[in-house]
């Protein structure tokens, strides 16, 4: 009967947000998923946040401390909430500067579209798109048919962790998984040892969280005789059966993204499992090199 539904991603945006162009229905979208967990029904956890918070403090209290941030920060680079706030403070007027200005730019394009209204954050996705294509004559969605999945897995990541570190991959597809989509892969070392498992688990599902993240499901460790199995685990939309997953270049980047920190618990060299992988908080200096490979 002509009516669509659009069901809401496991994330604050949402993708069609970028595309809609009834102003009324991005607001709603916009204001139904950031209201998730908020909305009195028995799926409302601010009472289970607001305990989480009270519990929190109280440990910081109980081990000595003035509050959590001073608790959780001390064996981390940063140490202390001083230090993290010097740096929030360093960053803040440069970033409202950048979102000053993107959003004058998107104001301009919706005046010369003689639109009535003021850019709000609903807007800021799809005027983006606007300014995008009017300035640069550029659409994203047309970099997709490059990026299939699998291509960009095998023939990219891999492809350039083996340039790099001489580190090969072959699927196994004799070890059980957890979901039919899941792909497990071992990993050799260029003399042929195993490295490593690698699990990639990209397709988003209704059971899953939002985002993109790397799991150690089990730490290297030289004490307990392990070997790593590393997941990265993504929110690719998987297309109708027969059609290929076409991804777009956001998605490439975080696919690069992910598996430097992937590398960083493969690589683990440690004796004991509390050091291993990413368990140590420089975590995100290994992942930026290799995510730059995949615009190299």
């Amino acid at each position: 009967d002509g009516k669509y539904v659009l069901t809401l991603r496991n994330t604050s945006g949402q993708p069609p947000m970028a595309s809609l162009t009834n102003r009324a229905l991005r607001e709603r979208i916009h204001k139904t998923s950031l209201s998730r967990g908020s909305r009195g029904s028995d799926f409302d956890n601010r009472d289970v946040l607001a305990n989480v918070i009270k519990l929190r403090a109280e440990r910081a209290q109980l081990m000595g401390y003035d509050n959590h941030a001073a608790y959780s920060l001390e064996n981390q680079t940063a140490q202390t909430p001083k230090a993290v706030n010097e740096r929030l403070s360093s960053l803040a007027p440069k970033a409202v500067a950048n979102a000053n200005k993107e959003a004058t730019d998107l104001q301009k394009m919706i005046d010369a579209e003689d639109g009535s209204f003021k850019l709000a954050s609903w807007d800021w996705d799809f005027y983006t798109e606007k300014v995008r294509a009017d300035r640069y004559n550029f659409d994203a969605s047309q970099l997709k048919p490059y990026f299939e999945m699998d291509n960009v897995l095998q023939n990219g990541v891999f492809y350039a962790a083996t340039q790099l570190f001489g580190i090969t991959f072959k699927e196994r597809f004799d070890l059980p998984v957890y979901q039919e989509d899941v792909r497990v892969f071992e990993v050799f070392n260029e003399d042929g040892s195993v490295l490593a498992l690698f699990i990639f688990d990209g397709y988003a599902r209704s059971s899953k969280r939002g985002g993109a993240w790397m799991n150690a499901y089990v730490g290297q460790s030289k004490l307990k005789g392990n070997k790593p199995v590393i997941a990265n685990h993504l929110n690719v939309v998987k297309p109708p059966k027969g059609e290929p997953t076409l991804m777009s270049f956001d998605e490439v980047i975080t696919t690069f993204h992910e598996f430097g920190h992937a590398l960083h618990g493969m690589f683990s060299d440690v004796n004991y499992p509390y050091f291993a992988g990413t368990s140590v908080n420089f975590l995100i200096v290994n992942d930026g090199p290799f995510r730059d490979t995949s615009v190299e």
